[in-house]
């Protein structure tokens, strides 16, 4: 089973949280809210990939068969078999 890895969105767009919301200061030449947008919006198209990437890949075909039988009747009931079975196929 894969596990989506969360850990990297979520410190960058908290990151980008902290330069779009909470920086006050002003560095000349640079717009940190901006950056911090860009981060966010960063961080978002990682964890929307990331889970589409590592998301499950199970393929489960099931099958019901009733099958009578061939001996005659047993006591009052005719001898019918119900056969079931369950495929998993697991891509990788």
């Amino acid at each position: 089973m894969r596990v989506a890895n969360i850990g990297g969105p979520i410190t960058l767009a908290v990151i980008g949280a902290i330069l779009y919301f909470a920086l006050s200061d002003r560095i000349e030449g640079v717009d940190t809210a901006m950056i911090g947008l860009i981060l966010m919006v960063a961080a978002a198209i990682w964890l929307v990939v990331g889970l589409l990437v590592n998301r499950p890949r199970t393929r489960v075909t099931s099958e019901r068969t009733d099958v009578q039988g061939t001996g005659g009747v047993a006591g009052g009931q005719a001898n019918n078999q119900v056969v079931e079975r369950e495929v998993r196929q697991d891509e990788v």
